[in-house]
């Protein structure tokens, strides 16, 4: 049995170096396809890479402007910044910060337009930022009912508890001001009910402000 299955294997091989001489052509371009995807995505990574770099060290170089008060150079240096690495999680960084900038001058809309891309930005807590610095826009151009209601969006994205408690008792402040004191009460009582809620020291003063106002009213 033993001499039997030798020559089975001479015949394997001589088949298999016949399929390989028949097949080499095929072989070696199937290679290089292998390696020019490989160089490709290797070339995207080191792309993305050296991208996200220099979009840190533009954002570092605002930052600092911003920090000694030279707010026209931080709003140049953003805008640029924006406009070269918006894509990238420093641009989305610059998007805030120059709204930042815009609201220190007044210019709330074009603020809040800046902020639009990054309120659905992957990162929860990057797009729930966005969204509490837009609805601080509409509270300072008046737009209480409004900003209130962003307020409270905001506070649905945020994925940290203290960011959604804060921003849950801004929403409260401003439907107050807006005259919406029984929505109001209902954010305060939750918030005050809670004692590991940042904002329970403060939501305990304020739900007792407002029923004594209502009490008196009564």
């Amino acid at each position: 049995m033993a001499k039997k299955a030798r020559p089975d294997l001479e015949e394997r091989v001589d088949i298999l170096v016949e399929w390989l001489e028949l097949h080499s052509r095929q072989l070696m371009f199937g290679s290089i396809g292998l390696l020019v995807i490989a160089g490709g995505f290797w070339f995207y990574r080191h792309s993305n890479r050296l991208q996200a770099e220099s979009a840190s060290v533009a954002l570092s170089e605002a930052e600092s402007a911003i920090g000694s008060g030279n707010l026209p150079l931080a709003q140049s240096s953003l805008e640029k910044l924006v406009q070269r690495y918006g894509d990238t999680p420093s641009g989305a960084q610059a998007r805030v910060l120059l709204a930042q900038v815009h609201y220190e001058k007044g210019e709330y809309q074009q603020g809040m337009k800046d902020l639009e891309p990054v309120t659905t930005d992957k990162d929860a807590y990057t797009a729930a930022t966005a969204l509490n610095l837009q609805a601080a826009g509409l509270e300072q151009s008046g737009k209480l009912p409004e900003a209130a209601a962003l307020y409270q969006k905001a506070a649905a994205r945020a994925p940290y508890k203290i960011d959604h408690d804060v921003y849950m008792a801004s929403a409260a402040r401003v439907l107050t001001t807006a005259g919406k004191t029984d929505e109001a009460k209902k954010i305060w009582a939750s918030l005050a009910s809670d004692d590991q809620s940042p904002a329970a020291a403060e939501a305990r003063v304020r739900l007792g402000e407002l029923e004594a106002k209502t009490g008196n009213a009564g």
